[in-house]
């Protein structure tokens, strides 16, 4: 006995050794065959999106909007360049973030000094749609869905371009989509349906928004002209005399920019980049050379009396990817936008008086980011799903995020409405004095 306990004594270490590395392996043999239980005892059901776990819930009415209270800028902004991705949250920048360079990649947006999150709600919606939060965006106001430029009693809504430009400064929309298209026609039209592209394309070539760049031709032609107008006005001669009409990426590049004038760019019978006309493709710009382009022909106007700028760039095809459910576009469609961002912030690291956000009209698709094996949280294989719907994809509530850079950018932190966009902007420029149109 003795003996024994002697050479426990001298063993103790080499003992509680063995019995611990042995436990850590049980427990580990354990744990793997207890994950592969919980794996294979998750009921996995055959149905489709439809069936998956829904409450439906009657939400209160609420209380009346306030505005977010503004920090007073005193160093104030001369240009702003705001870039609008139809569609995307948060999920939608770390997908393309994921898949461009993994988990430590850093893409335009993240290089932004400031960030907040802005809630997208319509007047008589939770779920908005692009038209009446392109018109929060632009006016301040909330609208109901599909109206442009109106209030929810169809009243008239001064829009940011229309408010700057009495104030000396000068105006540029793009779009990867149709101009006519609902977040570009929030900025200079005002119509009760978005669906009224015949008027809303009357209406944009009426304003005084000098450069208007993206796709829709078809809706500037009548049908019996191979168009999309139902009013049988030729639009496209008729603008003719009052506008330099681009067709293709080359007449930017050889455009002359002492012209003064009017610019549409129409560089594809409907959206940019449509599967549909692949041989168009290479006469197409991309984001980043139309924001080129635009800053360019800015730059012109206030070295000849312009007070400033404004430049909306919409990526529109994020939100048309969240509703196919097709990761492929969304990545494509991130990294023109992302591309855009990049050629804004360089811009305003060059010019310190400019104002950069980033930020979207709403989330589409409900896309999340999933292990790709349920409970299985060491892959690094990961599982993009879009959930509200195969093939048709909707919008969701959720909000999305908003990054600033510049001068007045100090007003887009926290969380906002997505009607705070707009006061944000306006504190951000000098509009007290009384100054008058530029461009007329």
């Amino acid at each position: 006995m003795k003996k024994i306990i002697s050479f426990l004594r001298q063993n103790i270490l080499v003992i509680v050794i063995s019995f611990s590395l042995g436990g850590f392996a049980g427990y580990k043999v354990l744990e793997s065959l207890g994950i592969a239980f919980l794996i294979n005892s998750i009921p996995i059901p055959e149905g489709s999106i439809a069936d998956k776990d829904a409450f439906l819930e009657t939400l209160p009415e609420g209380k009346p909007l306030v505005q977010k209270e503004l920090i007073p800028v005193e160093n104030k902004a001369k240009n702003i360049i705001l870039l609008i991705s139809d569609g995307m949250s948060l999920t939608q920048v770390s997908s393309y973030r994921l898949l461009k360079g993994g988990p430590n990649e850093r893409i335009a947006v993240d290089t932004f000094p400031v960030s907040g999150i802005v809630l997208t709600h319509s007047q008589d919606a939770i779920v908005t749609d692009s038209a009446s939060s392109a018109t929060a965006f632009s006016t301040g106001k909330k609208t109901n869905n599909g109206a442009l430029g109106l209030d929810q009693d169809n009243q008239i809504l001064e829009n940011f371009t229309e408010k700057i430009d009495k104030h000396g400064y000068v105006s540029s929309l793009i779009s990867t989509s149709e101009i006519t298209h609902a977040t570009p026609a929030a900025y200079a039209s005002h119509v009760d349906l978005r669906w009224k592209t015949d008027e809303i394309s009357l209406q944009m070539m009426d304003s005084d928004v000098m450069t208007i760049l993206g796709g829709g031709r078809h809706f500037f032609i009548p049908e019996e002209m191979g168009g999309k107008r139902s009013d049988e006005v030729n639009l496209l001669e008729e603008i003719e005399s009052s506008h330099t009409i681009l067709m293709k990426k080359s007449d930017m590049d050889n455009f002359d920019h002492s012209n003064k004038g009017k610019v549409v760019g129409l560089f594809a019978d409907e959206a940019l980049r449509d599967a549909e006309t692949p041989d168009n493709h290479s006469l197409e710009p991309t984001s980043s050379e139309m924001l080129e382009f635009a800053l360019k022909r800015s730059e012109q106007f206030t070295s000849n009396g312009c007070k400033g700028f404004f430049v909306m760039v919409e990526g529109s095809q994020v939100d048309w990817a969240g509703h196919a459910n097709n990761l492929d576009y969304l990545k494509r469609e991130m990294q023109d936008f992302d591309e855009a961002v990049k050629t804004a912030l360089d811009f305003a690291k060059n010019n310190q008086e400019t104002l950069v956000i980033a930020t979207a009209d709403h989330e589409t698709g409900g896309l999340l980011i999933e292990p790709a094996t349920p409970t299985n949280y060491t892959s690094p294989e990961v599982k993009f799903s879009f959930n509200t719907g195969i093939g048709y994809g909707s919008h969701t509530g959720v909000p999305v995020p908003v990054y600033a850079y510049g001068p007045g950018s100090e007003n887009f932190t926290g969380t906002l409405d997505n009607t705070d966009i707009y006061y944000a902007m306006v504190e951000a420029l000098d509009l007290a004095s009384r100054d008058e149109s530029c461009v007329n």
